[in-house]
């Protein structure tokens, strides 16, 4: 039991001592703790085990005692080893410039990537629209030709002008709006209808006017026989006039026409009433047709 009290002392102290310099910060963490730790607990079973045996006749020599002391010095020296160690030293700082360098390139790198893919987009998105322009005018152009097409065969082209007002054109010339759902009289038409039309407006001038031919004997056969010059001739009588408004129309110069019956006195334009105002719609209706061209061309 002396051993034993003996051995138990000396592990406390190495124990207290350990735990001091741990506490104290004087001792570094390594593999010896474990060692120690290995030494304490062989110890403590062995005092257990002389605490369980029976007590023995007193030893008559030295060598427990020896072995005791031996093993209290043992443990006393390896904690001044381990209170005489250095503390641990911090780590080294580790270089991490190269690491940072790496981050900011792929930073870089990423937002390189990301630029390109925004321009993609908008490349993609230009495109897109582009094309979507092209099929507008395309429609447009197409919707124009057959508003041309109709003007020229006299058909009704409503849907052409729905169509243009669909794609843009919202200020369509009243020109073309008016005359849609009817459309115009054709060329031919015109001078179809220009004959008859011109000697019925010779016929209102002469009865306004006798002598508008000149009188005489050849005055009154014209009068009364409806006779007319066929020929553009010079001059600014009914007769001259109207002789150049047909010679125009056959040329077909619409414009010019319409200047010449223009021109007529009031009482001779009357009975042209009718086929003035197709004709004016016909050239007022090629005009807008001509002015919607350059329009879209311009765009």
């Amino acid at each position: 039991m002396l051993f034993g009290g003996i051995i138990a002392g000396g592990i406390g102290f190495a124990v207290a001592e350990y735990d001091l310099l741990e506490q104290a910060g004087l001792r570094p963490a390594d593999t010896s703790q474990s060692n120690l730790s290995d030494t304490i607990a062989a110890q403590e079973a062995r005092i257990k085990a002389l605490e369980e045996t029976d007590p023995a006749p007193a030893p008559t020599d030295d060598a427990a005692l020896q072995e005791v002391q031996a093993l209290v010095a043992e443990l006393a020296t390896r904690v001044d080893d381990l209170g005489n160690r250095p503390a641990a030293e911090a780590p080294a700082p580790v270089d991490t410039s190269a690491f940072e360098e790496e981050l900011a390139a792929l930073q870089s790198s990423v937002e390189t990537q990301r630029d390109e893919i925004q321009r993609l987009l908008d490349n993609a998105l230009s495109v897109e629209e582009a094309t979507a322009q092209a099929a507008q005018a395309a429609t447009l152009q197409s919707a124009l030709g057959r508003i041309v097409s109709a003007v020229t065969t006299g058909q009704p082209f409503e849907a052409e002008i729905a169509d243009l007002q669909a794609n843009g054109i919202q200020d369509v010339p009243p020109a073309l709006a008016d005359t849609a759902a009817t459309g115009v009289v054709t060329a031919a038409n015109l001078q179809d209808r220009f004959p008859d039309a011109a000697r019925a407006s010779l016929a209102a001038a002469r009865a306004a006017s006798p002598d508008v031919d000149g009188g005489g004997i050849g005055g009154f056969f014209k009068q009364q026989l409806g006779a007319r010059s066929v020929a553009p001739r010079d001059g600014d009588d009914p007769d001259a006039i109207l002789s150049r408004a047909e010679a125009a129309m056959r040329d077909g110069r619409l414009a010019d026409a319409l200047a010449e019956v223009k021109a007529l006195p009031p009482e001779a334009q009357e009975p042209l009433s009718e086929w003035l105002s197709d004709a004016q719609a016909r050239h007022d209706a090629q005009d807008a047709v001509q002015t919607l061209t350059q329009r879209l061309t311009a765009n």
